[in-house]
C-alpha cells in the first residue's frame, strides 16, 4: 500500500518479530516498563520508516496519511504507558467496584432500585436496618448526587 519494493518484505517481517517480542515481555514482565519503552522505540523505527514512504510517487496519500496518523496514535498510548509511573499489572483482571468492599464507604446499592446489594449479600452498615422507607430515599439521593448520577 505504501509503495515499498518487495525486495524489502524482510523488514516488514522483521518489525512484526520486534513488535511479538515486546508483546511477550510485557506478559511475561508486566511491571518492568522497560518492555514499554521498546514499544516506544519501535514505534519511533515505525514513523522514520513511514516518513522515507512520503517520498516515493506512487504511494496512495489517504492510506499513507491513515497508516501514519494510527502509528502516532499508539506512539502516544505507548510513551504514557511507559512514562506512567504506576503502571497496571497485565497479571489480574480489573473488576470494577461495586461499593461493597470490606469497609467501603460507598453506597450498599450502586444503582437505582437493582436490589444488588441484597442479591450478593452484603453486609448491612449498623444502624442501617430499622431505618424508614423515607430516609432510604433520602441515602440514595445523596448518593446519586455524589456519584454524579442524573437526578430523578
Amino acid at each position: 500500500m505504501l509503495g515499498a519494493p518487495r525486495r524489502y518484505s524482510w523488514l516488514v517481517r522483521t518489525l512484526g518479530i520486534r513488535e511479538l517480542a515486546s508483546g511477550v515481555g510485557l506478559l511475561i514482565e508486566p511491571q518492568q516498563r522497560r518492555w514499554a519503552w521498546t514499544r516506544v522505540a519501535g514505534d519511533a523505527m515505525d514513523l522514520a520508516l513511514l516518513a522515507v514512504t512520503f517520498g516515493i510517487p506512487r504511494v496512495n496519500r489517504a492510506w499513507q496519511g491513515a497508516i501514519t496518523a494510527a502509528v502516532a496514535g499508539m506512539t502516544l498510548v505507548d510513551l504514557y504507558a511507559a512514562t506512567k509511573r504506576n503502571a497496571p499489572s497485565l497479571s489480574g483482571a480489573v473488576t470494577p467496584s461495586l461499593g461493597m468492599e470490606t469497609g467501603s464507604h460507598a453506597p450498599l446499592e450502586s444503582w437505582r432500585g437493582s436490589g444488588l446489594a441484597e442479591d450478593v449479600g452484603a453486609n448491612v452498615r449498623p444502624g442501617e436496618e430499622g431505618e424508614s422507607d423515607e430516609v432510604k430515599q433520602r441515602m440514595m439521593r445523596e448518593a446519586e448526587r455524589e456519584l454524579g448520577l442524573p437526578q430523578r
